[in-house]
């Protein structure tokens, strides 16, 4: 009885299912973090995937906005870590099934380190088992369409081609794990471009294939097959105009595979895309030395014509305080006013107009003269 009032009056003042999950990220440990508008998230397993990739398995307790954690798979969370005294968050995609959170109430991030990363490396020597963190609310809309499952509750035949290089497996192995047993109907086909004998999470996956009729799976070495080709496509489909196409993995990969698929006919709506890294700025069409006014540390910097470096990355350079966070888009970390000028987007590839509004540094370079609140 007395626990269940204490646990209770936690809830009301802390947010958090106990006293010691609120505590315990005050206590010397070097990734204990403190919770905020986050999760609990403790480690229950750590596992090694391969020379570049580990997994961690997080038991998710607390609630944040009065709602206990829950995802869709495909979905991505962002992880609370504390490193010499700073709180650093980073994004990370959930790679188990929904099935391991509604049954021990527990989600696997599948994470590759970062070969030049602050905060990858370092995490998988430095993270131990019982170690706590802060989890955000899981995020990202790189989910099977409503309209796919829905012609399935119909009992109508879909495809679906699942194409992934390097990392990029992550949120097809929730999907798939989440999605195949559940959906007789649709046809999934994976093609999974890595490095020889660098495949992970391939065990669960070669055994879905085995029990489930409605799901192929291609693992494919990239130094033997290259990356995704005309001859991929036609190996699988003979009908690529009535499939759904979902892409994750590196830039450069994920850009020659949209304009394959774009060049053989699909339409673009039917192209998903999941952005790991930060975009190309390839296209951005800059053609002038522009300047960029930093007007709360008043400081001004000239770009070269040549130099298409991003916001952040000039702030950085020139000693101008910013935050981040993820670097790549993704956690809004970095989002400040641009006052006026033009910027160029590398995840919407779009560029912006000369007004003032809201840009995030860290994807957003340059293009004409411009002035922003830093």
């Amino acid at each position: 009885m007395f626990n269940d009032l204490t646990n209770k009056l936690s809830l009301t003042l802390f947010n958090n299912d106990t006293f010691k999950a609120y505590f315990s990220p005050f206590s010397t440990k070097p990734v204990a973090v403190l919770m905020g508008d986050m999760f609990a998230a403790k480690v229950v397993a750590i596992k090694p995937e391969n020379n570049d990739m580990y997994s961690l398995t997080l038991a998710v307790s607390g609630k944040v906005n009065a709602q206990s954690f829950s995802f869709q798979p495909g979905q991505y969370v962002e992880l609370q870590v504390k490193k010499n005294g700073s709180y650093v968050k980073r994004p990370f995609t959930i790679s188990s099934p929904l099935a391991q959170l509604q049954q021990d109430k527990t989600i696997t991030l599948t994470i590759k380190k970062q070969s030049k990363g602050r905060i990858t490396p370092w995490l998988a020597d430095a993270v131990e088992k019982g170690d706590l963190f802060g989890i955000s609310p899981a995020k990202g809309d790189f989910l099977l369409s409503a309209a796919l499952l829905h012609s399935a509750n119909k009992q109508e035949n879909k495809d679906v081609i699942f194409i992934a290089g390097g990392s990029g497996i992550t949120p097809f192995h929730s999907l798939l794990m989440s999605h195949v047993a559940n959906n007789p109907t649709i046809n999934f086909t994976l093609l999974y471009f890595v490095r020889a004998n660098q495949h992970v999470l391939s065990d669960t996956l070669v055994a879905l294939e085995l029990e489930h009729a409605n799901f192929t799976l291609k693992l494919l070495h990239s130094e033997r097959d290259g990356y995704c080709s005309k001859a991929h496509i036609n190996a699988i489909t003979s009908e690529l105009n009535d499939c759904a196409v979902y892409i994750c993995g590196p830039n450069s990969m994920m850009d020659s595979t949209q304009t394959l698929l774009l060049d053989m006919g699909l339409a673009q709506d039917a192209i998903h895309l999941e952005q790991f890294g930060l975009a190309s700025f390839s296209n951005v069409d800059v053609t002038a030395v522009r300047n960029v006014s930093f007007t709360t540390t008043n400081r001004n910097v000239v770009v070269s014509e040549d130099n298409q470096q991003t916001l952040l990355t000039l702030a950085e350079d020139n000693y101008v305080p910013a935050k981040y966070g993820c670097r790549i888009g993704i956690c809004q970390e970095c989002k400040c006013k641009k006052v006026s000028g033009v910027v160029y987007n590398s995840q919407t590839k779009t560029y912006s107009d000369t007004g003032e509004e809201d840009i995030q540094i860290c994807i957003s370079v340059p293009v004409t003269d411009v002035v922003i609140n830093l």
